[in-house]
């Protein structure tokens, strides 16, 4: 029997709780404003999420880098393989010895987790749960995680999200460090100053009595995300490079904010000022780029379909090829990181596009917002990127296009995807009754 209604009259904790109690299997699927996810359910307890919007945000590959278990290059140089092959990246990881069963197994159970509970932020949508006798997942290397256990931890983010949200407003807020003239100490979680979290958003309180007042304590990971907030990252931004959920670096943001550690870049200071009015005036240069020459685009064609073939040969060891190999600043570092991974995302929109439609998009407005949102489609540094659907040169492929932070392309940053590829995709997931999402 379906289960199916709207977020306003049955709870995703309502939810949650009577599949877990009934012990059914099926997938539960949710679809809100931004974002369509599916929940898939064996005997009551979750054993996979995905997400259409946001798949970048949850990709395995993502976690696995924000945990240290896998470098960026590896990571870039491994999706390339699954392109050509349409392989799980999982499997590719192992099969090279790259990361072990286990560590394997951990990322999964993160990327579940970090999909599942950014549900429960929502507040309208639209869910179905079908009930099915078999589902398929990744039995190998999935441990199932019982509804209980999930809606403890949502429970806790239900209540925590509200007192975040009133100063950690949006996504797109950028903050600074303040001058301070106590001394900051790292220490251990235990040991670190705690804020409180009952609404109080004027003082810190000590965990231990007799703590010096003339130093500020703060946990490894408070040291982290202090340490990336520089007056130009955004939230969105330190949330993608973080080694933390989406709501741990938020609420890690919260209690420096609350402790007066870091403030909010506004508008109307005279340094804020100036950066918005560079962002500005960059956004008009690019709107007068003029487009690719097509020389250009013969040479990064070229590139792309040597870069591949080397990655073949040597699919996973250093290459005098691999991104960010250069040496460059590390906000210039974290930024092409982040580039890295909205190119990926784009290139995630333009596959869901051709399955939803049958061919290609003609360009990258006719993916947003549907398939991606629109601020993917520009880079940390306010240019456009530039999509060549089928390259005179290279028929098959598509190109995407990353820019350098003075505007001119960077073969560091472009991605090429045989158009092949996507078409046997399709296929394969209408021969299996639906779409195969690959990690």
């Amino acid at each position: 029997m379906a289960l199916e209604g709207t977020l306003k009259d049955f709870s995703l904790a309502d939810i949650f709780q009577l599949i877990g109690l009934q012990r059914k299997t099926g997938v539960l699927t949710l679809r809100g404003k931004d974002d369509t996810v599916t929940v898939t359910f064996l005997d009551g307890k979750v054993v996979a999420a995905d997400s259409l919007n946001k798949r970048l945000e949850n990709r395995l590959g993502n976690v696995l880098v924000k945990s240290n278990t896998l470098t960026q290059e590896q990571l870039s140089q491994a999706l390339e393989i699954q392109k050509e092959t349409l392989q799980r990246l999982g499997f590719i990881l192992t099969h090279y010895k790259i990361i072990s069963q286990e560590a394997l197994r951990a990322a999964l159970h993160l990327q579940i987790l970090g999909i599942v509970y950014r549900l429960f932020r929502w507040k309208d949508g639209d869910y179905h749960f079908s009930q099915e006798t078999t589902i398929e997942y990744d039995r190998d290397n999935v441990v199932p995680i019982t509804a209980e256990s999930i809606l403890m931890e949502g429970a806790r983010m239900i209540d925590e999200w509200p007192i975040i949200e009133k100063r950690i407003r949006s996504q797109e807020m950028i903050f600074r460090k303040k001058e301070i003239a106590q001394e900051i100490v790292v220490v251990s979680a235990d040991d670190a100053d705690e804020v409180s979290f009952d609404g109080d958003q004027t003082h810190a309180r000590k965990k231990r009595k007799g703590a010096d007042a003339s130093k500020i304590r703060i946990s490894e990971e408070e040291h982290v995300l202090y340490q990336a907030v520089n007056g130009r990252l955004t939230v969105a931004d330190i949330v993608e490079i973080s080694k933390m959920s989406e709501f741990d670096t938020c609420k890690g943001l919260y209690e420096l904010l609350t402790r007066d550690l870091i403030e909010e870049v506004r508008h109307q200071t005279t340094a804020a000022a100036t950066v918005v009015e560079e962002v500005v005036v960059d956004h008009a240069a690019i709107d007068e780029i003029p487009p690719l020459p097509l020389p250009l685009v013969i040479v990064l064609g070229i590139l792309a379909v040597a870069s591949l073939a080397f990655t073949y040969r040597n699919p996973l060891g250093l290459n005098s090829m691999a991104p960010f190999a250069r040496k460059a600043s590390a906000v210039t570092e974290m930024r092409k990181a982040i580039s890295l991974r909205r190119i990926e995302a784009i290139s995630d929109g333009i596959y869901a596009h051709y399955l939803a439609n049958g061919k290609m998009p003609k360009g990258l407005a006719e993916i947003a917002p549907v398939y991606v949102g629109r601020n993917v489609l520009e880079d940390p540094w306010g240019n456009d990127y530039r999509y060549l659907p089928k390259p005179a040169e290279n028929p098959d492929k598509y190109l995407v296009i990353g820019f350098a932070p003075d505007g001119k392309p960077d073969t560091d940053l472009f991605l090429t995807r045989p158009v092949q590829a996507v078409s046997v995709a399709s296929s394969a997931s209408q021969q299996t009754g639906g779409i195969e999402l690959i990690d």
